[in-house]
């Protein structure tokens, strides 16, 4: 069955250049499978509200592990999980967890992932809509308010329509310039296409740079393209973070 391991708040606003939350998560998720307990499958960011009333740590972004793993394996994922993330956190941060099967999961949660990016929300809602299905949800040190975004992670990824890939197998060999064959035989993204859904043909040239964005769309992972400049119809070239943020937001 099939995991979600929302975590929020690891990083400390009060230091700079430290680790991020996805790469916590992503370190989370090595252990997990070194320990045999799930196999990881993906890791995504996702940005949460911004604002200067409300305390946060670096971007304020949380994020998702996407673990397959058998049913009795829960318990083991929640205690390491836990562990972990009171280990690894910074001193004064506030980190919260949560650990869904995501069969359990319904349109309440993806729409608190949705108020989490707009709204300010309260703790004690979080952990009413947690109990109601069956997530498992802590926050480990300060108030215990990263236990909304650990819960927000968990819904925006199940919604699968928000978020970067952190993590995928292969995402980190993707640099340089690739044809769609080699790309796809590195990393295996669902679509590989422009705004208006064509695909390179297996000859073109893709230029990806040093560290494309994924994004997580329709509920599969999604590198957008544009032709270069001189529209050469045989070059195509990945967008940058600014310029998704206008096309993809």
């Amino acid at each position: 069955m099939f995991y979600l391991i929302g975590i929020d708040g690891t990083d400390s606003p009060s230091v700079n250049g430290g680790e991020d939350t996805a790469s916590l998560g992503i370190r989370l998720g090595l252990l997990l499978q070194e320990r045999r307990f799930g196999r990881m499958l993906a890791v995504t960011r996702h940005q949460l509200l911004r604002r200067d009333a409300l305390p946060f740590t670096a971007e304020n972004q949380a994020c998702c592990l996407l673990v397959e793993a058998d049913a009795d394996a829960r318990r083991d994922i929640e205690l390491t999980s836990r562990e972990f993330i009171l280990r690894q956190s910074a001193p004064a941060s506030d980190p919260g967890f949560a650990l869904a099967a995501w069969s359990n999961l319904s349109a309440a949660v993806d729409t608190w992932g949705q108020q989490a990016k707009y709204l300010r929300l309260q703790r004690d809602a979080a952990m009413q809509l947690a109990r109601a299905h069956d997530i498992s949800v802590a926050g480990f040190q300060g108030n215990g308010n990263g236990v909304i975004g650990a819960l927000a992670a968990v819904g925006l990824r199940s919604s699968g329509n928000d978020g970067q890939f952190a993590w995928l197998p292969g995402l980190e060999s993707l640099k340089g310039t690739l044809t769609l064959p080699a790309l796809l035989n590195y990393c295996a993204i669902d679509r590989v296409e422009n705004l208006r859904g064509r695909t390179p043909f297996d000859r073109d040239l893709i230029h990806l740079g040093e560290a494309p964005v994924v994004l997580l769309r329709g509920g599969q992972s999604l590198l957008l393209l544009h032709s270069c400049a001189g529209e050469d119809v045989n070059q195509w070239r990945v967008y940058s973070p600014v310029e998704l943020a206008e096309v993809a937001p």
